[in-house]
């Protein structure tokens, strides 16, 4: 049964919110069960694991030093080479101000490198440092651990598909053809 209960400064003005107030719930142990009619919204399911998922994981980055972001240009940074700046935002779907600050930001704590270009000095090329790349290996580790987590509930013999199964829903929605239903 899914449990939810959300920031409510009428019931305890001291409590910290457990998510920004435009949010919607998120599930917490001993909170009343969410109704029927909501819990069995594909949609709302989603965005409960997901909100579960988005604040372990961001604590995990959070004790490595890194935000979603610069998790994400590190990891691009580790598995396609380095990149000029514009590029790794293309990459990433991020816009220039914040690809421009998480790089500058993993410059500053020396994980990357973030260098003018030497053909085009209006271009800044990133690359992974070996202390970035060792940080990110920590992370990873930190992630995977939490993954587990999150998924311990299932049958070992289904993980793997449900895995599998949320890619194939991506998947399925990446193909679709623009402008052919609700988006």
């Amino acid at each position: 049964m899914i449990r939810y209960d959300y920031y409510s400064p009428k019931a305890n003005p001291r409590q910290a919110p457990i998510m920004p107030r435009n949010s919607l719930p998120i599930v917490q142990p001993g909170a009343p069960l969410m109704p029927r009619a909501v819990a069995s919204r594909l949609g709302v399911l989603l965005n409960e694991v997901a909100a579960v998922c988005r604040l372990r994981c961001d604590a995990v980055l959070q004790a490595h030093g890194l935000r979603p972001r610069q998790f994400l240009v590190l990891a691009v940074l580790r598995d396609e080479g380095g990149a000029s700046q514009q590029a790794l935002g293309q990459r990433l779907n991020m816009d220039r101000t914040s690809t421009m600050q998480a790089t500058q930001a993993l410059a500053d704590a020396g994980l990357v490198t973030r260098e003018d270009d030497p053909h085009d000095r209006r271009v800044y090329r990133v690359s992974l440092t070996a202390r970035g790349a060792a940080v990110l290996d920590a992370a990873e580790q930190a992630l995977a651990e939490v993954e587990a987590q999150l998924i311990a509930p299932l049958p070992p013999e289904t993980r793997a598909e449900f895995v599998t199964q949320l890619h194939a829903i991506l998947d399925a929605e990446r193909l679709r053809e623009p402008g052919s239903g609700p988006t």
